[in-house]
C-alpha cells in the first residue's frame, strides 16, 4: 500500500530553497499526494545547513510524533563543506560521516520504512567559494561521501534514490538556481517527478509481491 503519512527530513533542499514557484520538490509531492485522499499527509521538515548529526538529533521527535508510514531522508552536502579555504578539511570527516550515516539509517528504520535520497550534482565553479563566503563545496568530495552513503544503505537494506548518479549527465545550468548548489523550480520539478515515480514503482511492486504470496 502506498504510504499515507510521509515525513521528509533534511537540509535546505527539503525546505524547498530555490523553488520560488511551488516551495520545493517535497511540497510538490504534498500537493499531489494530499489531493488523492484526506487521509494523506506529507510533512516537509527541512532546515538550512542541517548536518547528519543534526538529523540524528531531531529524527526521533520530529518523526515519532507524526507516526509516519514512510520516512524520506535527505542529508545533503553540508557535511562535506570546507571552511576558510579550498584546502581546508571537510567540516565532518568521512569516517565520522560513515558512522553518523549508519546511526541515522538504523534509527530511522526502527521508526518506519525509510527511503534515502542522495544529493544532486552541483556547479563547482559557483561553489568555490559559495556566494562570496569562505565555504567551499567540491564535486570530488560530494562523490566520495555519496559513495559512503550508498554503501551504508546497501549494508542495511535501505532503499535509495540516487539523484547524484541519475543527474550525472544532465545539463545542470537548466536545473540549478543562481547559487549553483540548490535547484531552481525546473530542478525541483524534476526531483519531484523522479521521487514520485520511484515511490509509485516501489509500492506497486510491493503490492504485486504481496498479492502473489
Amino acid at each position: 500500500m502506498f504510504p499515507r503519512r510521509i515525513v521528509a527530513l533534511g537540509s535546505s533542499s527539503i525546505h524547498g530553497r530555490g523553488d520560488f514557484e511551488l516551495g520545493g520538490f517535497i511540497h510538490r509531492l504534498r500537493l499531489w499526494h494530499e489531493a488523492r485522499s484526506p487521509k494523506n499527509f506529507v510533512y516537509q521538515l527541512g532546515i538550512f545547513g542541517e548536518s547528519t548529526e543534526g538529523l540524528i538529533a531531531r529524527l526521533p521527535t520530529e518523526a515519532g510524533i507524526r507516526r509516519p508510514h514512510l520516512l524520506i531522508l535527505y542529508p545533503g552536502f553540508n557535511d562535506i563543506r570546507r571552511e576558510g579555504a579550498e584546502s581546508s578539511e571537510n567540516s565532518v570527516s568521512i569516517e565520522e560521516f560513515r558512522n553518523s550515516m549508519a546511526a541515522l539509517v538504523e534509527c530511522s528504520l526502527k521508526i518506519s520504512p525509510t527511503l534515502m535520497l542522495t544529493g544532486f550534482p552541483f556547479e563547482e565553479a559557483k561553489t568555490t567559494p559559495y556566494l562570496g563566503s569562505d565555504w567551499y563545496y567540491l564535486r570530488a568530495d560530494a562523490a566520495r561521501y555519496t559513495d559512503v552513503l550508498r554503501k551504508v544503505c546497501e549494508e542495511r537494506s535501505c532503499p535509495i534514490l540516487d539523484y547524484f548518479k541519475n543527474w550525472d549527465s544532465e545539463e545542470l545550468s537548466a536545473l540549478l538556481a543562481d547559487d549553483g548548489l540548490h535547484c531552481n523550480p525546473t530542478g525541483h520539478e524534476k526531483l519531484y517527478r523522479e521521487l514520485r515515480e520511484f515511490l509509485e514503482n516501489k509500492f506497486q511492486a510491493d503490492k504485486s509481491g504481496s498479492e502473489k504470496r
